[in-house]
């Protein structure tokens, strides 16, 4: 890659952030159950953990490709996971729907969990996209960049109803493809399933607002101006 590569103690940073976060939220949710008595919400850490995967695939990726690694083969089987992985991390926003009061847990710290998990989940997910915006803006060009990370909000946004409404998972690419390849087709038209338009658009506008927005942060200092994309 050229001079623009992020620093591996920047890339550390951000890992031990996020690391944080995560803690921070997986100590909320043990309080919680030590003060209920109860495991209600404990599939939190498991959408947690899956938010990870993207995030670890592309620092993968994007060390094979600072380091110009000739082993094509392993950064197709990554980028191919990442793709796959990649809408469990900002799908963790849709787990709001399970918002309602649980005595005697008061419904205002329910909230402030459930919006804990879901910002660590944003951060890991977009985090991830922008280490695969910089590969590809620093093979393809900058335009190719943005155009990418479009395609990318725009078909999670579609992965993410697949999985909150279809309730299909990204292992099911390999575990149920047929089911899957089913379901897709019956999707293709806009016009029977309205709720899925208006889902995948509406959850594309709010991706694009947010990845924006952190892209933007991001490079309010550190990189500077040579690192804008």
């Amino acid at each position: 890659m050229d001079d623009r590569l992020i620093s591996s103690h920047r890339q550390r940073a951000a890992l031990l952030a996020l690391l944080f976060a995560s803690g921070i939220c997986l100590a909320m949710l043990a309080s919680r159950a030590l003060f209920a008595q109860s495991r209600e919400l404990f599939f939190y850490p498991w959408n947690l953990f899956l938010a990870w995967i993207p995030f670890l695939l592309a620092r993968r990726i994007y060390g094979l490709r600072a380091d110009r690694s000739p082993r094509f083969g392993l950064l197709a089987v990554c980028a191919l996971a990442w793709f796959f992985f990649f809408p469990n991390a900002p799908y963790i926003v849709t787990d709001l729907v399970h918002l309602k009061t649980r005595a005697p847990v008061p419904k205002w710290f329910d909230l402030l969990l459930m919006v804990s998990f879901a910002w660590t989940g944003l951060c890991l997910g977009y985090l991830s996209l922008y280490l695969m915006h910089e590969v590809v803006r620093s093979w393809l060009g900058r335009r190719w960049g943005w155009r990418f990370v479009v395609a990318m909000l725009a078909l999670s946004s579609f992965g993410i109803y697949l999985g909150r409404f279809l309730r299909w998972n990204s292992w099911d690419v390999l575990a149920r493809p047929l089911g899957l390849a089913s379901d897709l087709v019956q999707c293709v038209g806009f016009a029977n399933t309205p709720e899925l338009f208006a889902f995948s658009a509406t959850f594309f506008a709010f991706s694009l607002l947010t990845y924006a927005t952190l892209f933007a942060v991001t490079h309010l200092h550190g990189q500077g101006e040579s690192a804008c994309g």
